[in-house]
């Protein structure tokens, strides 16, 4: 990267079990003799988003994520809201779950991932832009479930004293014994029609989601594509069976599964339904959302890796 280049660091210092404030010494010190970098420390996830958005208007050219999966997904926001925008994304990964950061092959060691932000080469990624019908939307830059998968990640919401993949695998058990409903989807993948009752649809423009699991293990971030895994209407032992298969990727052999990719889903939603995006809530059953369209940006962004 060019020296005199203004750069942004967003770091959230509840990362990390609340330890993400303790990393902002090493950070500077590695990102210093590089760029005028102006480091801020986000007081939640809008101001994370207000933040990024700033420096994108006043043309940064680096915003830097220092945090974990909703931090990197309220970054990208904010960026994203800037039309035209020519500022970068980096990410350093100090949170529980680090799926982008997985999927870009980012180190998880903070000073090897700052370092190598400041000493790499952009390359362009997709992002896709997640819909209802009201005309609320957010910028999605990994994945998204909506069924079992997003009451999972309602339910990890109220875990405090677990943390990382074991508090995803807590609340994963947890929604298996209480909240193991199917949805009735009718779901258009671009020309493809397909009507059914469903444990969960589960989109991916990256490999991983809950800090462990390939969902969709064959995705890359630049074929302009969105992978999707449905996953059928099955019972409560099979879907625990399944659970070691999505961990290692193979739950794609399973008759249970289909797999796809396309550039743009259109989910028309029967049953009140919770959905998710980047390990974020986008909507609770009370939300009552109906339809929801999933569209593929590609080369939306520049990741600095």
């Amino acid at each position: 990267m060019q020296q005199n280049k203004d750069v942004r660091i967003i770091l959230n210092p509840a990362a990390d079990n609340g330890r993400g404030i303790q990393h902002k010494e090493a950070i500077l010190e590695i990102a210093e003799p590089y760029a005028r970098v102006d480091f801020m420390v986000s007081d939640s996830a809008e101001h994370a988003r207000h933040l990024a958005k700033e420096a994108a208007e006043a043309g940064y050219s680096l915003v830097i994520a220092a945090g974990g999966d909703g931090t990197v997904h309220h970054v990208v926001n904010g960026i994203m809201a800037v039309p035209g925008t020519e500022s970068m994304l980096g990410v350093i990964p100090i949170g529980s779950g680090n799926d982008f950061a997985f999927a870009n092959d980012i180190p998880m060691d903070v000073s090897e991932a700052a370092k190598r932000l400041f000493d790499g080469k952009p390359r362009w990624i997709d992002l896709a832009r997640v819909e209802d019908e009201n005309g609320r939307f957010v910028v999605m830059d990994n994945n998204f479930g909506i069924g079992f998968d997003a009451m999972v990640v309602a339910q990890t919401e109220k875990i405090q004293r677990i943390h990382g993949f074991l508090k995803y695998l807590t609340a994963v058990l947890k929604s298996l014994i209480f909240y193991f409903n199917p949805v009735h989807l009718r779901i258009s993948f671009d020309e493809e029609h397909v009507v059914q009752n469903t444990l969960f649809l589960y989109l991916g423009i990256g490999t991983r989601g809950g800090g462990g699991f390939l969902l969709t293990p064959d995705a890359r971030q630049d074929d302009g594509l969105i992978d999707s895994c449905l996953v059928n209407d099955v019972s409560r032992p099979t879907a625990l069976n399944m659970l070691n298969m999505g961990i290692k990727g193979t739950h794609i052999h399973s008759p249970h599964v289909s797999m796809r990719m396309n550039k743009q889903i259109v989910i028309e939603i029967d049953d009140l339904a919770p959905m998710y995006v980047d390990g974020e809530m986008f909507a609770y059953p009370e939300d009552n959302i109906r339809k929801v369209t999933i569209t593929s940006l590609p080369q939306a962004i520049q990741l600095l890796a």
